[in-house]
């Protein structure tokens, strides 16, 4: 394809520059396949305490070209209109960037009806998708008139705005569901757009030294088959109900390492467990270091609830072993990895065992993982998918 502009509207949440989220990520990698890129935002980040601020409006190029705008959004009167819709002026700078290709991230800010008129006015083949992170989870209203009120809007509005979309995606399949069920968007719109990890933070072409360096640095043999997990570690998580799993494994050349923080409710049960000879709670390690541990491993295991670790180590191509939702089997590629079905110390014993001594099982998997799922689930590919529809 030749260099087009891609727009990317990020106008639902605090945007931090050259942070690993999706709407950092895709931009990064349609900047790298040769692009124009911009990435229209809010004038929200988060501090290094993780709490939202609020900072200037600006326009400015990150290191690898891609422009971010930063803007703040329009205060009307009264304030509750403002602070319920955020509004943002968008439509001169559609004009001025003149995008081939725009990506919404979010489909609940009205700022988009600009972009109609950009098509109407401007550019009438200029490709638009969007995309979808909530679902019935993360998604929840308070049962309350005027937020009922609000959700039967977003419903309506997405319902006149997807004649302008060629495709909706969710980062699920959970999420496309709500895509559907909630705001109203048609299934022939639909499609799956999975969430994964920066090709840059796996270091496929040292596989083998950094495999041995983590292993070394844990007194972990040759001979041992290393399971990892991790992430923030809450009671949803069952990391406590894996470790509890080890610890009773009477093969003895299973060991696991766990990283991460743990939520207080259930700190002392993590670090009681931790004592067994089998298990090592490392603590909170940086995201980028995840990664190594993840292709040290011999076995990825999250028996609990998700986050995007999941999607991050079927990146890395090792086999995994994930707890079963319905409209969440999309880490399954054709065989990388096993579902849990109950919240069972002993099913994931059961499952273990299973994997380790069925050779030729594990060896499937194994290949599978690392000649499919890694490709999947990288953000060159997926960076890729979203401008395949153009």
């Amino acid at each position: 394809m030749s260099k087009i502009n891609i727009l990317h509207l990020c106008l639902q949440s605090p945007y931090n520059d050259y942070w690993g989220y999706q709407d950092n990520l895709l931009p990064k990698y349609h900047r790298k396949l040769g692009h124009n890129v911009t990435v229209i935002t809010t004038n929200l980040m988060h501090d290094d305490k993780g709490e939202i601020v609020t900072i200037g409006t600006d326009d400015y190029f990150l290191n690898d070209g891609q422009r971010v705008i930063r803007l703040d959004y329009v205060k009307y009167k009264p304030s509750r209109i403002s602070n319920v819709f955020y509004y943002y002026k968008i439509y001169n700078l559609l004009c001025e960037i003149k995008p081939d290709f725009i990506m919404v991230h979010g489909l609940g800010n009205i700022s988009v009806l600009q972009v109609v008129k950009y098509l109407k006015k401007v550019n009438k083949n200029c490709t638009v998708i969007a995309d979808n992170h909530l679902d019935y989870n993360n998604g929840k209203i308070k049962n309350t008139f005027i937020n009922k009120m609000y959700r039967a809007f977003l419903k309506l509005f997405n319902k006149y705005m997807q004649r302008y979309y060629k495709k909706v995606y969710g980062v699920t399949p959970w999420r496309v569901t709500y895509c559907e069920d909630v705001f109203g968007i048609s299934p022939n719109k639909t499609d799956v757009l999975v969430m994964g990890a920066d090709d840059e933070n796996i270091n496929f072409e040292n596989l083998s030294n950094l495999k041995n360096e983590i292993r070394q640095k844990h007194n972990i043999a040759d001979d041992e088959f290393l399971i990892v997990t991790g992430g923030k570690i809450d009671k949803n998580k069952n990391i406590h109900l894996l470790m509890s799993a080890v610890s009773q494994l009477e093969y003895k050349k299973i060991k696991l390492i766990v990283f991460g923080n743990c939520d207080e409710n259930i700190k002392d049960e993590i670090l009681a467990l931790s004592q067994n000879k089998n298990i090592e709670f490392i603590g909170w390690i940086p995201a980028d270091v995840a990664y190594d541990y993840f292709v040290s491993a011999d076995l990825v295991v999250f028996p609990g609830s998700h986050s995007v670790l999941w999607e991050q180590a079927c990146a890395c191509g090792i086999p995994c072993v994930f707890k079963y939702y319905e409209g969440m089997t999309h880490v399954d590629v054709g065989g990388n990895c096993r579902f849990l079905y109950h919240d069972s110390v002993d099913e994931i014993k059961k499952n273990i065992l299973e994997i380790c001594e069925n050779k030729a099982e594990y060896s499937l998997m194994k290949e599978i993982a690392y000649n499919k799922a890694s490709k999947e689930f990288l953000y060159s590919e997926i960076a890729k998918k979203t401008i395949q529809c153009k």
